[in-house]
């Protein structure tokens, strides 16, 4: 097996591990969405920029200039992440935002394709086929409220986050950290400028503080790094975890129950995500073998 596959595989699934109780935070943080950007934008861009500089050496302004235009860019994606995904909690579900953020692996592949010419493997086009059957699935039983403008957002925050995979996987030779933080912290700037700072309570704080400070540079820090040893579309189908595992939480903690049409889509989600990652599993084992 391919040690940076093996290595690109588990790195980005403890980041979409971690990334699973943000939406149960978002939801019990409860304030107005660019009070969410400034608040968890500026405390997980001066988390990574304090890890950055402890345990890189160079600075990250050096390391941004090696980026170049594309870390600008990429900067830009992850500001504009940001925004769109927790505007989208404030006008829909949290079952909504996270089933249309599905649809990332199937945008990951169409902006993989189109920047870097990546192939994407037969079995990984089957894989997201039968994923869209189970979200489909999740979608007939969720995407029925008419909060169309929450939806939306959502969809914009799908395709900007497939197109932050492929742009990851089509420049892995440089790491893309230092482009996370820029963009975390203009979130949190511009935020600023909107942001309501409603009073808050202990458990807001809390929440605000546990997401902003710990899940969220954790988790973005993995799966920036991840995806540079993976195809974009199975680095971003890991990420399905999220829309199952998400909603799983928020029902759990305060009731807000996805029902069971959600309940049987991520079964097939989780069971096609297990089948494709033990077939690549085996795939990229036997290359190594007949390589050596």
């Amino acid at each position: 097996m391919s040690s940076d596959y093996r290595k690109g595989f588990w790195l980005t699934l403890a980041g979409v591990l971690a990334f699973t109780p943000d939406a149960l935070l978002i939801r019990l943080t409860a304030v107005d969405p660019f009070t969410l950007a400034c608040g968890r934008g500026l405390l997980a861009g001066i988390v990574l920029l304090l890890g950055y500089t402890f345990f890189v050496s160079g600075g990250i302004l050096n390391a941004l200039r090696r980026l170049g235009g594309w870390g600008v860019f990429f900067a830009g994606l992850q500001a504009c992440a940001s925004l769109t995904f927790y505007a989208s909690f404030s006008y829909t579900s949290v079952a909504n935002v996270l089933v249309i953020f599905a649809c990332t692996p199937l945008l990951a592949a169409v902006f993989s394709r189109m920047l870097f010419g990546e192939t994407v493997s037969r079995s990984t086009q089957i894989a997201i086929l039968c994923v869209s059957g189970g979200l489909i699935i999740v979608a007939s039983g969720s995407l029925e409220s008419g909060q169309w403008i929450g939806d939306l957002l959502a969809l914009v925050n799908a395709a900007i986050l497939g197109l932050s995979f492929a742009v990851v996987r089509g420049r892995r030779q440089f790491n893309m950290i230092p482009a996370v933080v820029l963009g975390l912290l203009v979130a949190g700037v511009i935020g600023a400028f909107f942001a309501g700072f409603p009073e808050m309570g202990p458990q807001q704080w809390g929440a605000l503080i546990l997401g902003g400070s710990v899940l969220l540079p954790l988790a973005i820090a993995l799966i920036t790094i991840g995806p540079r040893y993976l195809p974009a579309p199975e680095a971003a189908m890991l990420g399905l975890l999220e829309s199952v595992l998400g909603p799983f939480w928020v029902w759990l903690v305060i009731g807000e129950n996805p029902g069971i049409r959600s309940i049987i889509g991520g079964v097939v989600v989780i069971s096609v995500l297990f089948v494709h990652a033990i077939g690549r599993f085996r795939q990229e084992h036997g290359k190594t073998l007949l390589g050596s």
